[in-house]
């Protein structure tokens, strides 16, 4: 078991998950998966990070791996860091299997076969007997190609592109790029320069301390994915429960019983499916996480186990900034884990079908029609040939809002006329429906709202028609006491009155609107339409108007 999953674990190092070959000039983009060069340079840019057709305009493309999107440096694909632990795995593979010959790395002749891990290069038999001799390297073990192992580095360290010969054994942190000692005295003069194994210490231990926060994680991730496939087998298992429920209550019905019975399965599983899908979407989710912090971590332990030190410099920051990224925030539960919350009620009214009072209810967080409420201008007072609208608060018995749920019932007919108003009802998608309609002729109207047959609190509602729309007559002002010049006689609309035998309302005093009103209807809206002088009012009133 474990030497399989070392096979695999090889495999997918040293071949591309893009086209299935061994990886050639392989590079890492910022998810940390690797790709082939030529297989990158194939992918079709997703966006542009940048303004305009300028030559520092950056591209994103979909990491075909994990579907990310990923920026690609200015220069594009050839400025991504190259993979060296994947160069190297594929090239000792390729030694391993007799399909490439190294040369000597000492006498460039004849072909290596073993390899000093202390001086670090490939030499043939002959330079091997050589190696044996010399009283510097004699103690030096030297192993045969075929026996390295995995994650050992053929290749020789990497050379200054500037000066050939020199090697790059120094870091400048400043510029986070590695160089040698000519280009320490000259490009990066004055910088803070320390060996690379020095520097690549320091690394190692922050990558490690990286993964050590990544473990928890990890954790927490299988944990969720474990609640979410259990959860998913006990939906199905309520799912089955509650078919066995419906079926047996409805075997005794004929003909509206068997309508009955499919409408129920069909509700059963179309909320069975929403909450499959939503479990499923949410596992895909997880499975998805847990898949990118997996790869992170073991392309982070492979780089701080085998990865050699300039490498290490180079690829931890790609390696903490992804790591950083998954670890960010704690894997949420399934928002509806519980079957529990799939309820069925088969004594409760179901409404008739076919003619026949059916009993059974699938129950969703159903609403309560003695918790719902209807109320706005609507439903109290309207005028002719003006919409007018009001609104449904869909509630559950314990006061939740309903989102999606069913329509109310809404039946307006006109009293005088017996005349049926058709109206339109919207659902607002927050547990409230918009209801609106038009009273085509004044009067007065019954409207009655109801869910699933039953009335909701204060239906049938009496609303009246006012005719069409009445100039105010009288005076918007403050008070009668102000607007007569303290006349006592003088009445107002609004019915105030005030000590002192004044029959008109003044402020702060008893039945003032507390604020400006017409004194005709006692109206206070200024840009409204009379509500009707009352025709019981005096003549003093009329003369207030007047004035």
């Amino acid at each position: 078991m474990a030497e399989n999953g070392s096979r695999k674990e090889a495999q997918g190092r040293t071949q591309c998950p893009q086209c299935q070959q061994p990886f050639c000039q392989p590079r890492i983009l910022p998810c940390l998966h690797t790709l082939c060069g030529g297989c990158l340079a194939k992918l079709e840019p997703f966006s542009a990070l940048g303004k305009g057709h300028s030559a520092g305009t950056h591209w994103s493309v979909l990491c075909p791996v994990c579907d990310s999107e990923v920026a690609l440096p200015a220069g594009g694909v050839e400025e991504l860091l190259p993979d060296w632990l994947a160069e190297a795995e594929v090239l000792l593979a390729q030694v391993q299997s007799g399909g490439l010959a190294l040369p000597c790395d000492l006498c460039r002749e004849g072909q290596a076969e073993k390899r000093c891990q202390e001086c670090k290069v490939n030499v043939c038999e002959f330079c091997c007997q050589a190696h044996r001799r010399q009283k510097r390297t004699a103690a030096h073990p030297l192993h045969p190609l075929q026996d390295l192992s995995l994650g050992t580095i053929l290749p020789p360290a990497p050379c200054c592109t500037l000066h050939p010969l020199e090697a790059l054994g120094l870091f400048c942190e400043p510029c986070t790029v590695p160089c040698c000692r000519d280009c320490a005295i000259g490009h990066h003069r004055g910088h803070d320069l320390r060996p690379a194994a020095e520097c690549a210490g320091g690394h190692r231990e922050s990558l490690l301390r990286a993964l050590q926060e990544a473990e928890p994680h990890i954790e927490q991730l299988e944990a969720a994915l474990g609640g979410v496939q259990e959860a998913g087998k006990a939906l199905g298992q309520r799912a089955l429960g509650l078919r066995a429920e419906v079926e047996a209550f409805i075997e005794g019905y004929v003909r509206a019983v068997l309508e009955h019975k499919a409408a129920l399965l069909r509700d059963i599983e179309e909320e069975t499916q929403r909450r499959q899908q939503v479990l499923a979407l949410r596992k895909a989710q997880l499975q998805q996480q847990l898949l990118d912090l997996r790869t992170a971590s073991g392309f982070t332990r492979d780089l701080v186990a085998r990865g050699p030190d300039l490498h290490l410099l180079q690829a931890q920051g790609l390696a903490l900034t992804r790591l950083k990224e998954l670890n960010q925030g704690a894997p949420r539960a399934a928002d509806q884990n519980n079957p529990a919350g799939i309820q069925f009620s088969p004594w409760e009214e179901a409404g008739l079908c076919q003619g026949y009072q059916m009993q059974g209810v699938l129950q969703v967080k159903a609403a309560d029609p003695g918790k719902c409420e209807a109320r706005g201008a609507g439903l109290q007072s309207v005028c002719q040939g003006q919409p007018a609208s009001f609104t449904f608060f869909c509630r559950t018995a314990s006061g939740d809002p309903v989102l999606g749920g069913q329509p109310p019932s809404v039946t307006i007919v006109h009293k005088d006329t017996d005349r049926s108003l058709h109206p339109s009802i919207q659902d607002n998608q927050d547990g409230t429906f918009h209801i609106s309609y038009l009273a085509p002729e004044p009067g007065e109207l019954s409207i009655s709202v109801s869910l699933r047959g039953q009335h909701t609190p204060g239906s049938p509602f009496s609303v009246k028609v006012r005719g069409k729309s009445q100039r105010h007559p009288g005076i918007y002002h403050c008070c009668t006491f102000c607007s007569s010049g303290g006349q006592k006689e003088a009445r107002c609309g609004c019915g105030g009155t005030m000590p002192g035998g004044y029959q008109g309302c003044g402020h702060g005093h008893k039945g003032h609107p507390g604020q400006s009103h017409w004194s005709c209807c006692g109206a206070t809206k200024e840009k409204s339409e009379c509500l009707g002088v009352s025709s019981s009012a005096p003549r003093n009133l009329l003369r207030t108007v007047a004035l």
